[in-house]
């Protein structure tokens, strides 16, 4: 008992892939990217007055390089932003971009908020060093600046950031062009053509809709032309202004004093028309020199000076003698005078530290909460409940631990889930527990389909009262090898035991079943997101799992599935997203699928049932290896079941956003509306016929039975294929996905009356 109790504490420190059968198949079927480690980096620390540096064998120059050029820089971008971190920036470097190619740092799932992709591995900062000692300086204070910024907006400490990205989100070009605008010289003659050109190609598009290095180009000529424009102490204050009343479009009019449109129209005319070549940098006030000012540029003009009464002063515009303003200046830069040749200089008044480089030191690697996510989940058999999620991760990544609860109102309904990834080398491995409990008491019309599979057809107007507890228990482990850093293969032995418990006649012999098996797959994935939750690229994975009892072999059984996925951009704003799902049970005991309705539906409808045929089957336990395939919209829950299925779902995605920018709406449930036109078409068979084997379930109807001295299966002649199509909406409500769709079914050549389905969480 100590040893068997030393294993399982031992699997409790985590788990990967140790999950149930598919009971959400559509949206929370896991697929993901590769990083392939091809050496091991033994990490030490070196620390200057602000950052801490992370390095390897070879890249020591490289770390007391990377802290005098962020030290020198420090005060420059501190003073810009007009914030100062909190803590301590952490920033790996690598001594090429190959063994950057290797890092784990953002393989952990990021935290999708809403209406934008957050990924809390911005925290810290990774950079490769190219063999260029500028271009090293420009991405390494580049770097630094877009977390600064990061951090100023969205906060440090996880809860910071979950409150900030609730109601904060700003478009690509805002947090890539002020990052941008600091690492380089911007208003250097060549910049500002370089700037002008992008503009001149994007002019004509909505610039919150830009995407990589032309957003970063448009959005670093925004930031230039405020810093020329206005001058560069309103950076600062739009940057303020934004993380407190939650736009970038207002936070830049309530600065400068004027619409964001004109504001567009004049920042696209300063570089179409050749402005920008005449610019002089706006002079700030802190300094005495008189502006040269261009004719192309208007100055904002001072205020008209207000008719005082004797002993008032008008602050506004409060003049100080011209001498005593020269000796105070005098004097302060007497006391600041330093060699004009030395690139640390402060401005004058502002002191800086002597640089302070103290290591290395041995590297500690901690452990950080990279993910909490909280949603509710429509289960298919328990109904609704919450599922919680923690994800723990080290610095690197190469260490995550992931913690899952599923609670439903009857605490006896619930699942635990543990998992340990270790990616620190080229073969990815883990361990894995998953615990499933349903309790089955009083059963009626919306829980009776889980019979039918097991040749029990009731009435759907019976009831039935049993008191009935299943579990599922697995412990699994995992290896993977990455083929590419879009392909994987993967293998996972598990063990697992089934139990069915009938606690109204305790004299029931409990049923319990052992089951050795694998799991096999191929997963491939090229995808890149576009915004939040909206891919485009192809994914796919083939799986293969055996389940040999340990019994008998009468309960060995295999199930073979393929789920292949692409996303499409069309028109620049339509998303066409196609998915195809196929399975197939084979073995001495083949398990079920299930199709029709809408998974993680609020308002399901049951398809009624005309059995009549009374009982309670003995064992339960092949509820606990039901699979549920996705959407099949047009008809009600389990209007189909086999131990194969067929389904294909297709979709254009037409999300508003995509006609406004982000800061255009102030209301989460505008910003994140999405409209979509869909068509399902699905089948499910027994058997290895095919879908036309008349021995189907849409196919079969039992008649009698029960009460009825006669008892019949009727079998039909239909086309086994359902194909639904319809409309829908999508949007976020108090921060949770909430899509509504209209559909009607064509079943047999006849259209169907059209259904409306109340659904949470995201597509396919």
């Amino acid at each position: 008992m100590a040893r068997l109790f030393a294993i399982n504490a031992l699997l409790c420190i985590g788990v990967s892939s140790a999950s149930a059968q598919n009971y959400f198949a559509s949206t929370q079927e896991e697929f993901g990217k590769n990083r392939i480690q091809e050496k091991r980096f033994e990490w030490v620390t070196l620390t200057s007055n602000n950052f801490e540096f992370n390095y390897y064998r070879g890249g020591d120059k490289i770390a007391r390089n990377a802290a005098k050029f962020s030290e020198e820089e420090y005060d420059r971008i501190t003073e810009l932003l007009g914030y100062t971190p909190f803590t301590t920036m952490k920033i790996f470097l690598y001594n090429s971009p190959k063994d950057l190619a290797q890092s784990n740092i953002g393989l952990t799932a990021p935290v999708d908020l809403d209406g934008g992709i957050l990924n809390l591995a911005k925290s810290r900062v990774q950079i490769a060093y190219t063999g260029k000692e500028e271009t090293f300086r420009q991405e390494l204070i580049r770097q630094i600046s877009r977390l600064f910024v990061y951090d100023m907006l969205y906060g440090g400490s996880l809860k910071e950031v979950l409150q900030s990205s609730l109601l904060l989100t700003v478009p690509e070009w805002y947090m890539a062009g002020i990052a941008a605008y600091i690492s380089e010289n911007s208003e250097s003659p060549a910049t500002l053509d370089r700037l002008r050109i992008a503009v001149l190609k994007n002019k004509d598009k909505k610039i919150a809709n830009l995407e990589g290095k032309d957003a970063e180009l448009v959005g670093q000529s925004i930031w230039t032309y405020i810093a020329l424009r206005y001058g560069k102490d309103n950076i600062s204050n739009i940057l303020n202004l934004t993380r407190i009343i939650r736009t970038e479009e207002s936070s830049i009019t309530s600065t400068l004093g004027i619409s964001y449109n004109r504001f567009q129209k004049e920042w696209k005319e300063f570089y179409v028309n050749g402005a920008y070549a005449n610019a002089t940098p706006k002079i700030e006030e802190a300094t005495i020199s008189r502006p040269s000012v261009s004719p192309r540029i208007e100055l904002s003009k001072p205020k008209e000076k207000l008719v005082l009464q004797k002993g008032e002063v008008d602050t506004d515009n409060y003049e100080f003698d011209a001498e005593n303003v020269m000796k105070s200046l005098a004097n302060e830069t007497g006391k600041n005078k330093v060699d004009a040749g030395d690139k640390t200089s402060p401005k004058p008044g502002r002191y800086r530290e002597t640089l302070k480089i103290k290591g290395p030191f041995a590297y500690e690697n901690i452990m950080i909460a990279n993910d909490i996510k909280t949603e509710f989940l429509m289960d298919p058999v328990r109904r609704i409940g919450m599922k919680n999620t923690l994800v723990l991760n080290d610095l690197l990544e190469n260490h995550s631990l992931k913690i899952g609860l599923f609670i439903a109102p009857i605490i006896r309904n619930h699942d635990i889930q543990l998992e340990y990834n270790n990616n620190a080398k080229k073969i990815d491995w883990g361990l894995g527990i998953f615990r499933r409990s349903i309790s089955l008491g009083e059963l009626d019309s919306r829980s009776m389909y889980l019979f039918r599979p097991l040749k029990i057809n009731l009435p759907s107007a019976a009831t039935a009262s049993i008191d009935r507890r299943l579990f599922y228990n697995k412990f699994s482990a995992y290896a993977n090898y990455p083929i590419s850093n879009k392909l994987r293969v993967g293998i996972s032995p598990f063990f697992l035991t089934t139990t069915d418990i009938n606690l109204l006649e305790l004299s029931t012999k409990t049923l319990t079943t052992n089951y050795l098996g694998y799991k096999a797959e191929v997963v491939f994935d090229n995808t890149t997101p576009l915004y939040s939750k909206v891919l485009l690229g192809t994914r796919a994975k083939l799986r293969l799992e055996r389940n040999y009892s340990l019994a008998s072999s009468s309960g060995n059984f295999s199930r073979l599935v393929v789920d292949a996925r692409h996303y499409q951009r069309l028109l620049n704003t339509f998303i066409f997203a196609a998915r195809l799902s196929y399975s197939r049970s084979l073995g001495n005991s083949p398990k079920v699928t299930f199709l029709g309705g809408v998974e993680n539906s609020v308002n399901r409808t049951i398809e009624p049932s005309n059995g009549q045929m009374d009982g309670i089957p003995n064992d339960l336990r092949d509820i606990l290896f039901f699979d549920y395939a996705g959407n099949l919209r047009g008809f009600n829950f389990a209007k189909l079941f086999g131990t194969s299925h067929l389904l294909t779902n297709f979709e254009l995605r037409l999300p508003l956003a995509q006609y406004f920018s982000k800061g255009s709406f102030s209301s989460s449930f505008l910003r994140n509306m999405q409209f979509v036109g869909f068509s399902d078409i699905g089948t499910a068979w027994y058997g290895s016929k095919g879908p036309f084997n008349r021995q189907n379930s849409l196919n079969t109807e039992q008649i009698g039975g029960g009460a009825n001295p006669f008892s019949a299966q009727v079998t039909n002649f239909k086309n086994p294929f359902l194909i639904g199509y319809g409309a829908g909406v999508r949007t976020t409500i108090l921060g949770y996905f909430v899509k509504a769709d209209y559909a009607w079914g064509l079943e047999d050549a006849e259209v169907g009356k059209p259904k409306f389905y109340l659904s949470l969480g995201y597509d396919f």
